[in-house]
């Protein structure tokens, strides 16, 4: 149910003019709170499905990625290859509205969180921590793996990388528990080669 708050101007000389000020300040504070709740709840009643339990093979919580999927019916992922190095999840709603990507993918390992980090995650207001091993903003982040390399090219590191489309959207704390919860996974999968030691001088 939706509801018109109406203010009118009181007569400023009025002794109730100030009570009726704090009156309608506080209704209208209760009011907004009602609203927004109501808007949520509106959007998980559009629903129709439940969010995934894994990306492509990597578990993660479905409450972390509930607050980045849109209403709809009926969601799936799909597992691409897009370039040579780089593995893709895409979480997509109704058949067509992509929503979420998740990446593996092997890079210098000189590179840092930033440069591996898209654009369009670049331009919101972003954190880096952890040892400057993950990057989060509103609708994206990149984490470094630990110990995670490629034994055929020494200097390549694994990085992983998430991106939310849903629009309004934004949710950086949520966020940055995906990033962490999604890269320990995948260095714990058999996508994580662990980095050999180098011999030792004899």
């Amino acid at each position: 149910m939706d509801f018109i708050l109406v203010v009118t101007h009181c007569n400023p000389n009025s002794p109730l003019n100030e009570p009726k000020r704090i009156a309608i300040i506080t209704a209208a504070i209760i009011l907004g709170t009602t609203l927004t709740g109501c808007s949520e709840d509106r959007d998980e009643d559009k629903r129709s499905y439940s969010a995934p339990h894994s990306l492509c093979g990597v578990a993660v919580n479905s409450s972390l990625l509930t607050p980045f999927l849109p209403p709809g019916e009926h969601v799936s992922t799909q597992r691409t290859f897009p370039v040579q190095g780089t593995e893709q999840c895409d979480v997509i709603v109704d058949r067509s509205k992509l929503t979420i990507t998740a990446k593996k993918k092997w890079w210098p390992e000189r590179e840092s969180v930033l440069d591996i980090a898209p654009a369009s995650v670049r331009r919101k207001p972003y954190r880096i921590v952890d040892g400057k091993n993950l990057l989060y903003a509103g609708t994206g982040a990149v984490g470094r793996t630990k110990n995670c390399a490629d034994p055929r090219h020494s200097d390549q590191r694994l990085f992983t990388v998430i991106q939310s489309f849903t629009p309004d959207r934004d949710d950086a704390d949520t966020m940055k528990k995906l990033i962490r919860a999604y890269t320990k996974e995948v260095e714990e999968s058999k996508a994580c080669r662990p980095k050999r030691p180098e011999p030792s001088a004899s």
